[in-house]
């Protein structure tokens, strides 16, 4: 034949080496996952078989969600939620997928509503016991700090006091802040989030 029209197929016998010299489509995988690459032509002479990690039967077009993968003599379609958010079950931190296939045991997609949910197997629910605790711990950070603040102040005016050089004005104070210490030592944070806290002298 004076003009080749087409280029010539490559034949590859049952050991996969070329029989007859030519073009072949070939599919491509990464080495470590077996994740399908890309397809190319591949010239391939007689004698020779498929480069490494390729393959001539194609696989099916997926759907977003799906990944391509040879694993073993066959193709297989996979989850693929490499790059979502994920959440862990038990204590709702985020991560983001990084693999191939289904969402880790202790994770799912749904985002908790609060730092306070708890997850029941299916969906995310409001746990008021571990609301109110941070409500509770909250509470008693801030009533520490009201106290310190108010003994300081006393300890002050009582060093005037002692000392017999305390003015007017600073005797109505350490009074006023020992009083407000006393009412602070009342306050109940168990009942938090609904405090009245006393006002500050």
């Amino acid at each position: 034949m004076k003009y080749q029209l087409k280029p010539e197929i490559a034949i590859l016998d049952k050991d996969g080496l070329t029989t007859t010299a030519g073009w072949v489509l070939i599919y491509n995988v990464n080495s470590n996952t077996g994740e399908f690459t890309s397809a190319t032509y591949q010239y391939l002479p007689i004698g020779v078989g498929l480069p490494a990690y390729s393959y001539i039967d194609a696989p099916k077009s997926v759907k977003e969600g799906k990944a391509i993968v040879r694993q073993d003599s066959k193709w297989i379609y996979p989850s693929d939620y490499r790059g979502q958010t994920i959440y862990s079950t038990e204590t709702g931190v985020e991560s983001v997928m990084q693999d191939i296939g289904d969402i880790p045991d202790g994770y799912t997609l749904l985002k908790p509503n609060t730092e306070f949910d708890s997850w029941n197997g299916k969906k995310w629910l409001l746990d008021n016991d571990k609301q109110h605790q941070y409500y509770i711990e909250m509470a008693s950070a801030q009533k520490n700090q009201l106290l310190n603040e108010a003994s300081t102040q006393i300890s002050y005016l009582q060093d005037a006091i002692d000392s017999k050089i305390a003015t007017n004005k600073e005797k109505v104070a350490h009074t006023a802040w020992k009083k407000y210490r006393a009412l602070l030592n009342r306050v109940d944070v168990n009942s938090a989030p609904e405090i009245s806290w006393p006002k500050k002298p």
